[in-house]
């Protein structure tokens, strides 16, 4: 199982709450790992796996990705700030960071390109005269018709979370934070009051980004057969571990185990 959630009001400050998170984050990607390697045998099963066992692992999984932002969330009520420059995550990984996370169109795009290629590996296994699978590369027109309307909602708060994001920023260059900024000496403590008071801006834009994530990780599983979700859940976890463990080598620390 994951990690409890941090607590809050911890007596260890900023630096306990980040160091906690920093412990769940491994444990909610070993909790992916452990999720890759069942949904991969249910896709796999012969004879093929009932759509209420995997409608049952669907949940399941979903669950866990609502536990991950249950605990982010009580972690970012502690400290807001590492969450936009997480020391969880590699250097390579905050290349791409979107609000302190993935962007949740890429969510539509992932279905997109997972389709795409499944549909070409089902075209060579029928002119091979070999079994078809159940997978994404099924997708009806009705399902890229919402699929296709969802994209164009999610872009749409995108650009609504980026204006909120901008607002945040610029109460930085306030007057009083010039006062604290010039004459020298700088009055610590009075600082740290005003970037408090500004991190809650920051803290409303972090939960608009993380619902939306959730939002539309349910919203692509909602839209899709049980085994289709299966297969967007297989892909999903595969990239995010494959990009962590790469980001880990390449910032020269040892990766987390490799899927089965």
């Amino acid at each position: 199982m994951a990690a409890a959630p941090p607590q809050r009001g911890s007596t260890n400050g900023h630096a306990a709450s980040a160091a906690t998170f920093s412990q769940f984050f491994e444990n909610w990607v070993a909790q992916q790992t452990r999720d890759l390697a069942t949904l991969r045998a249910a896709a796999s099963a012969v004879p093929a796996t009932p759509d209420a066992e995997l409608s049952r692992l669907v949940d399941r999984a979903l669950s866990h990705y609502e536990h991950y932002y249950d605990t982010k969330s009580a972690a970012a009520g502690e400290d807001v700030l590492r969450m936009f420059s997480p020391s969880w995550t590699s250097t390579t990984e905050n290349l791409f960071l979107w609000c302190g996370e993935w962007r949740p169109a890429a969510a539509l795009q992932l279905l997109y390109t997972k389709s795409g290629m499944q549909l070409e590996s089902q075209l060579s296994a029928f002119l091979a005269g070999t079994g078809m699978q159940a997978d994404l590369g099924e997708l009806s027109v009705q399902q890229i018709q919402a699929a296709d309307q969802l994209q164009r909602s999610t872009i749409k708060r995108e650009r609504e979370i980026e204006e909120a994001a901008a607002k945040a920023q610029e109460a930085l260059a306030t007057a009083r934070m010039m006062e604290l900024a010039g004459g020298g000496a700088m009055d610590a403590e009075a600082m740290e009051r005003e970037m408090q008071a500004k991190a809650e801006g920051m803290k409303e834009v972090l939960k608009m980004a993380d619902t939306l994530r959730l939002d539309t990780m349910r919203a692509v599983l909602a839209l899709l057969r049980p085994s289709q979700a299966v297969h967007f859940l297989i892909a999903a976890a595969e990239l995010h571990i494959a990009v962590h463990r790469f980001g880990r080598l390449r910032d020269g620390h040892a990766p987390p185990p490799a899927p089965q």
